[in-house]
């Protein structure tokens, strides 16, 4: 097995944008601000290099080209479902009333992607390959979802990201946008008519990274400050201001109640 001009450029592209993208995350210091995302960045490069070396060896068709290929699509799509969350969490962590609200669906969310995995791959001949499958379909659309919930909350509760947050959103919404779309009738309809559109997956995410590396090709701003809090003095004197301006308003209904009485 053979690949074609068009897939070996797309993955030479492809390997030095995951390499760049590394490089920049850890040069740039947005490991420190986003861990998991700065984890995911690596894991891809190390799935890069494990998976040419096995190729090299082994061939595309082999035995351990498959189990590499499997294994490490699991271990992507956990790093990349992590992020997320780690970006969910940060997006909200300033609003906590407001995370408490959403965490909940959130998890309910979570718990129905993967039972549809489960499902799904529980009558296929390769249950493994049909669950990573499945999980890959569900983890894209349930970042969609969280993504479009995440920019209506920043809309009503004035709760926003940072700059370069901002863009580690945008790229995930794009790519899981398009595996959505793609996957739903796209690429049977498309496929009819374009061979080459076997790749357009992987130009999709060759995109999502330029949109990750263009804003790291500088120094990142400081992050933004998180909102301003009342200091509990404070606070406790404001609350106290209120509660005696709730009994004196409590107290002149009473007075009005027991005049219309008389």
């Amino acid at each position: 097995m053979n690949l074609t001009p068009l897939q070996n450029f797309l993955w030479i592209v492809g390997t030095a944008l995951k390499v760049l993208l590394c490089v920049l995350v850890f040069a740039r210091g947005l490991h420190r601000r986003l861990p998991l995302f700065g984890l995911y960045a690596a894991l891809l490069v190390v799935e890069e290099f494990t998976a040419r070396w096995t190729y090299h060896h082994w061939g595309y068709a082999s035995q351990p080209a498959r189990y590499v290929y499997w294994s490490s699509l699991g271990v992507v799509l956990f790093a990349r479902a992590l992020a997320v969350g780690d970006l969910c969490w940060r997006s909200l962590r300033n609003a906590p009333a407001v995370w408490g609200i959403v965490r909940k669906p959130l998890l309910l969310l979570a718990v129905a992607l993967l039972a549809y995995a489960a499902i799904s791959a529980a009558n296929n001949r390769s249950p493994l390959i049909a669950l990573l499958l499945a999980a890959e379909k569900g983890l894209d659309f349930g970042i969609v979802v969280v993504l479009a919930v995440l920019a209506g909350l920043g809309v009503r509760y004035q709760v926003w990201l940072g700059g370069i947050e901002r863009k580690v959103v945008i790229g995930f919404g794009v790519y899981s946008a398009f595996q959505v779309v793609n996957d739903t009738f796209m690429q049977k309809w498309m496929m009819r008519y374009f061979h080459w559109w076997v790749s357009a997956s992987v130009v999709s995410f060759e995109a999502a990274m330029l949109i990750w590396i263009v804003p790291l090709l500088r120094p990142l701003p400081p992050p933004s400050p998180p909102p301003t809090l009342f200091a509990e003095k404070e606070s406790v004197a404001i609350l106290s201001q209120i509660l005696e301006h709730l009994r004196r308003i409590m107290e002149e209904m009473k007075r009005i109640a027991r005049s219309k009485w008389k």
